[in-house]
């Protein structure tokens, strides 16, 4: 059985930059197959949006992950899709993730979604945190609120950083993943707290 991808190490590369934070991309050999076709079934509630399936390296093969409806972070925030570029006859995939739909307001701090009411468990760790690079600061004394795993019922999905203003008398305090004593993980979402 012939292998289908080289993986060249896990050589990061970064992609074009946007006003929004982006993840680096990982260089493989071997183009992806060819998509696949999905039947999109009906929304759960008019709250979801569809992520379309799409190949990802996989050590060195290819793996295949289905499309699905999943409910935002929360407002505000829209899917990027993972995507393949060919670059100079090298391959490169960019992992897909959600971002902040609009640029950051000098005068509107970022709000961070409500907890949920259910403590929010899994029983695997999550990815290590994907490498960001932060645009430029839009405006004097942004704050970097930096990205997260968020578990979305079906797996770790990317949640861009982003941009904000302090609120007077803040700092931010960035999401975390920790493991509990019965050994499972819990996830603290990011907030503002009082200097």
């Amino acid at each position: 059985m012939k292998k289908l991808l080289l993986v060249v190490g896990l050589l990061l590369v970064p992609q074009v930059v946007f006003a929004q934070a982006y993840v680096r991309g990982i260089r493989v050999t071997v183009p992806p197959p060819a998509m696949r076709f999905e039947v999109r079934p009906p929304a759960p509630s008019q709250r979801h949006m569809w992520i379309p399936g799409y190949w990802t390296p996989n050590g060195a093969q290819h793996a295949w992950v289905g499309g699905h409806w999943a409910v935002p972070p929360g407002p505000g925030y829209v899917w990027e899709p993972a995507r393949w570029d060919n670059t100079d006859g090298a391959y490169m995939f960019y992992e897909g993730h959600w971002r902040a739909s609009e640029e950051a307001d000098p005068n509107v701090a970022y709000q961070p979604p409500p907890p949920p009411v259910n403590e929010v468990t899994v029983q695997v760790a999550p990815p290590a945190p994907l490498e960001e690079v932060r645009p430029p600061s839009p405006f004097a004394n942004a704050v970097w609120v930096g990205g997260y795993w968020h578990w979305n019922g079906f797996r770790q999905v990317w949640v861009a950083g982003r941009w904000s203003p302090r609120p007077a008398g803040f700092e931010w305090e960035g999401g975390r993943w920790d493991k509990r004593g019965d050994g499972r993980f819990s996830f603290h979402p990011g907030h503002w707290h009082h200097r």
